[in-house]
């Protein structure tokens, strides 16, 4: 053990590492040190350094800023004694009692008033600091002087109490003993050499000594050594105070405090928590119901006699021909001069280098929507065919799977079938057609497996791709057209989707073209036909088989064992490569590696042409697609060049480059000039035989539209396939109850944000009953009514952003299905809304305000609470419509997020709790008519408080007040429950719903 050390202010000595376990407002290493900042900050306070007063936080005061001045110093003030009985208040709700009367531990700041004492101390005020702790029965005194303690005293065996009188009252502490200390080198103490009244402390003092305090009339400390002494010096009888206390409580702990009776609502919070759970279980079911599995999903199908031979007669073969395809974006031409065919049973494969046109010109070929000026003829088995009739027999894959993650791949094959085959066609022929499908694309084993996304992965990138690819193969096109099927694939999975679609051309009859960037060897060696493009240009269309043997006879020979393919790009890519370094190039004819380079001043000088728009939800649009449209890839020969001693050269360069192309863009309209090589290229294929046979072929396959067919003559695409499968798909009806299904299948599989919206309504209704539970019917009762409203509206009003989410990660998905004709806007906006929408808005509320609203302890009757349930559950839908509204208009989630934001926090700041309406100019208050939290919240407020009676006790006075009255004073009208606060609910709630789908329907539509 240590040895004993003294520590001030009468502090224990801990024997075992000898430190000063110090009072309250007191610290170091011998508790002499006044401690700043609050008495609530505990352990944590700053120590008070020398020469120097201290800084007091908000709403606390004296020498060691342990004396609590407000309320609002005290919200966070540790909880004094066991209230946890107390179940009608609130344990956070604190006050800083200043009563006198010690409850649990009082401190008290005192002036000294003799004015003797004063005179002798000019600008050294002299003060008192006292407390009392009722636990040990002990008092704390202390003596200072210009806040420098002099002397401290303890004294024990304390009692307190409170003697009332006529027109004022004295708080009166008895204490029987007492004992003091002096603070060497202090006032009296020897500072300086002056008089040292240190043994006199300690041999005088003894007790009893009495501390009082009247009110209006100041304190007094009295002891008899210390009367004496002040009687012989000063003259006058006892030490007097001008005194300041306070004490942080809970307000059910203040003296005089009686808890009001507690209202008998048992039957209500029973009752409450069986509907709740009655609510859980209920939803719980149906999920349980709409997702299991029935037997129609699988086992064996049995087809009608009659869909046996049709299903696959239900083709017809097609041949596309195509002559002088063009395309320009603002007057600049992207894509010029392009022929070529594909006939039934073969695949063509558009190839070229990065940014040579192929994408644009695959959309061309699929009649996809394009911001620029589209030129040439398309036919289709010698006829031209109207857009509305192409799409009907063609099927088109983007270069990005689109897929539902939670569906399994016979789901997502069998929704396309069910969506898009005709509506007389029997469940059992277009669930064939599906299997079938998936046997055609070798995925027939994986059926059962879900789609899975970057989280949670399930079949692999080339299973996916082939998916894709089913979805559409599933109608039967006559024409499949795909963009760049294996992009993202390694060289096996790559290889395994062309082979499918080449297997799916030959065998089945079907036409197939699709784009492809720099296939391996064996890939190539599937192809039927090619078309390579180079800078928007046709460098060669024609059989596969001839392509080598036609560039032999240009002078452009394909090296022993290489492959051609690569052989192609890297001609196409060097030879602009060469153009690049001979001229000076549009800046868009740049390599990426030189685009990249610029910084973005420099970009903001490129034409127009050269910006990149971006489509909703991420996709590159038409004019994302023509900005890669003159670009061309960097050769590995310029990664050799690029050395650091070339830097400044090439960065001088590009910055004339761009500025002598801004100041020409505005006369210039013509296309880039292509490099001498391409040119050669470009010139010999239109001059060669291979290019006359195929104008020749079209020339001779031309024929009238619906004209007659003769013997020799090509079906007519459109007509046949009219005939084949009727022009009627999936009836609205058909489509609701499909999209339905998935949405509750995308639900219960990924029940995430379901299971925490409705577990969070329970515990925060059971938090809400906690902290609000048997509200009174006083002032309190009143104010805590409010709090409870509008933190319930807070709460499900802010909750509603996890909206946001619901169309943001399906907005591709709806543009490419719509695009593709799966369903119409309206069916899949009702289905999203009734099977998606509502089941994270009704039901919530009716969880919360079943067991909320008991356990609160609000108006006992029937019709108020399927009042208040109502006003939530409209306030929820509403909020639901607005959130869906933005979260289609803005097709960035952040932005979105942002909006939302601001929008809940300026309808939150007009709820009139924050602002009162009365007090609002008349020409801003419709603000508040406009804010759907202020209807709910008033509806809610009127319907707790219209006809309650509040009675409060004042100074011993029973006040007794209609809630009306109050109601009135918050700027609340007492009589707006059904109009306008619940209609206007209902107004908000169609109106946006029905904005969201107009913005649905007209604007969010598949741009490329």
């Amino acid at each position: 053990m240590l040895p004993a050390f003294t520590c001030g202010q009468y502090g224990e000595c801990d024997p075992y590492n000898g430190q000063c376990n110090c009072p309250p407002g007191w610290g170091g290493i011998d508790c002499l040190t006044p401690q700043c900042d609050s008495l609530a900050d505990g352990e944590e306070r700053h120590l008070r350094e020398d020469g120097k007063k201290c800084d007091c936080k908000d709403g606390w005061g004296g020498i060691n800023c342990n004396v609590c001045k407000t309320d609002d110093a005290c919200a966070k003030f540790p909880l004094h004694g066991d209230v946890s009985s107390l179940d009608d208040v609130e344990p956070a709700n604190m006050t800083c009692y200043k009563g006198g009367q010690t409850v649990f531990s009082n401190h008290q700041f005192c002036d000294v008033t003799n004015r003797k004492i004063n005179d002798m101390l000019p600008g050294r005020p002299p003060q008192v600091t006292f407390s009392c702790d009722s636990s040990d029965s002990t008092c704390d005194f202390q003596f200072w002087t210009a806040q420098v303690e002099s002397f401290y005293c303890a004294l024990d065996t304390c009692k307190t109490e409170v003697i009332p009188g006529y027109d004022s009252n004295t708080t009166l502490y008895r204490c029987d003993h007492i004992k003091c200390s002096c603070v060497p080198g202090r006032f009296i103490c020897g500072e300086d050499g002056s008089v040292d009244i240190g043994d006199f402390l300690k041999e005088e003092i003894k007790g009893p000594a009495t501390f009082s305090c009247k009110s209006g009339a100041g304190c007094k400390f009295e002891e008899p050594a210390m009367n004496q002494l002040i009687n012989d010096i000063f003259g006058d009888g006892y030490i007097t105070l001008d005194c300041e206390g306070g004490e942080c409580l809970h307000y059910s702990q203040v003296p005089g405090f009686v808890r009001p009776p507690k209202p008998n609502n048992t039957k209500w919070i029973a009752l409450s928590v069986a509907g709740a759970g009655l609510a859980a279980i209920s939803v719980s079911a149906l999920l349980w119901y709409v997702g299991r599995a029935r037997k129609s999903d699988v086992g064996a199908i049995r087809l009608p006699d009659t869909e046996v031979a049709q299903l696959m007669a239900d083709h017809v073969p097609a041949t596309l021909h195509f002559s002088n395809i063009s395309y320009s974006l603002n007057g600049r031409p992207i894509l010029e001069g392009i022929t070529g065919s594909v006939r039934p049973g073969q695949v063509l494969a558009i190839m070229g280098a990065s940014g040579a046109g192929k994408s644009t010109f695959l959309d061309i070929l699929a009649r996809k929507r394009k911001r620029g000026l589209v030129g040439g003829t398309t036919l289709v088995n010698g006829r031209e065919v109207l857009d509305t009739e192409f799409r009907k027999v063609i099927g088109f894959v983007d270069q990005e799977d689109t897929l539902m993650s939670t569906l399994t791949v016979y789901e997502t094959i069998l929704y396309s079938a069910l969506l898009r085959l005709p509506r007389d066609m029997s469940i059992e022929a277009k669930q064939y057609r599906t299997l079938e499908t998936m046997n055609e694309l070798g995925i027939l084993g994986i059926k059962d497996s879900r789609i899975g996304d970057s989280g949670h992965r399930s079949i692999s990138g080339g299973e996916k791709r082939r998916v894709s690819i089913a979805c559409e193969l599933v109608t039967s096109p006559s024409i499949l057209f795909l963009d760049e099927p294996t992009s993202g694939l390694d060289a096996y999975n790559a290889y395994n989707v062309i082979e499918s679609l080449v297997s799916l051309a030959r065998n089945y009859n079907r036409t197939v073209v699709f784009t492809i960037h720099q296939p391996r060897s064996n890939i190539v060696a599937l192809f039927d036909q090619l078309l390579l493009l180079a800078q928007g240009r046709l460098v060669y269309a024609g059989e596969f088989v001839k392509c080598q043997p036609y560039f032999d006879s240009v002078g452009q020979h394909c090296p022993p064992g290489f492959n051609i393919a690569d052989y192609l790009i890297d001609l196409t890519a060097a030879n602009e490569k060469e153009h690049k370094s001979s001229a000076s190039p549009p800046i868009g004819a740049a390599s990426p590696s030189g685009d990249a380079s610029l910084r973005d001043e420099e970009r903001a000088l490129l034409p127009a042409r050269h910006e990149s728009h971006t489509s909703n939800g991420g996709q590159s649009s038409g004019s994302g697609d023509d900005e890669t449209e003159l670009q061309v890839r960097r050769t590995v020969n310029d990664i050799d060049n690029g050395k650091s001693d070339g830097f400044l050269r090439r960065k001088t360069s590009q910055l004339i480059d761009v500025v002598s192309l801004f100041s020409a863009s505005h006369g210039s309209d013509s296309a880039p000039a292509l490099a001498p090589h391409v040119a050669a290229l470009v010139d010999s294929y239109a001059t060669s035989d291979v290019a006359a046979a195929i104008r020749e072929d079209i020339r001779a396959t031309a024929q009238p539209a619906h004209g007659p067919v003769g013997s020799d003559e090509l079906p007519d695409v459109a007509l046949e396939s009219t005939l084949l499968r009727g022009r009627k798909r999936a009836t609205w009806a058909t489509q609701f109850r499909i999209l339905s299904g998935r949405a509750f299948k995308n639900m219960y599989r990924d029940p995430a944000l379901l299971t925490f919206q409705y577990s969070a309504s329970i515990a925060l209704a059971l938090l809400c009953g906690l902290f609000y539970h048997n509200v009174s019917n006083d002032i309190g009762g009143f104010q805590n009514r409010l709090g409870v409203f509008f933190f319930t509206l807070a709460l499900f009003g802010f909750s509603c952003l996890s909206s946001l989410g619901l169309f943001a990660n399906e907005r591709i998905l709806f543009m490419r299905e719509r695009s593709n004709g799966y369903y119409s806007s309206f069916t899949y906006f009702t289905s999203k809304v009734l099977f998606d929408i509502l089941p994270l808005r009704v039901v919530p509320p009716l969880l919360f305000g079943g067991i909320a609203y008991g356990l609160v302890g609000l108006v006992p009757t029937v019709p108020a609470f399927w009042k208040f349930i109502l006003t939530l559950v409209l306030f929820n839908l509403t909020t639901a419509s607005v959130i869906l509204l933005i979260s289609i208009a803005c097709a960035n989630t952040s932005v979105a997020s942002l909006i939302g934001t601001m929008v809940m926090l300026f309808n939150l700041l007009f709820t009139g709790l924050l602002i009162n309406r009365s007090k609002v100019k008349p020409w801003l208050q419709w603000l508040h008519t406009v804010s759907f939290f202020h209807a709910a919240f008033e509806a809610l407020a009127v319907n707790e408080l219209r006809f309650l009676q509040l009675k409060e006790d004042k100074y011993g006075v029973e006040l007794d007040v209609p809630a009306a009255t109050i109601l009135s004073t918050f700027g609340l009208r007492a009589q707006s429950f059904w109009w306008p606060n619940i209609s206007l609910l209902g107004i908000f709630f169609v109106t946006f719903t029905a904005a969201s789908f107009i913005v649905l329907h007209f604007f969010v539509r598949e741009r490329r």
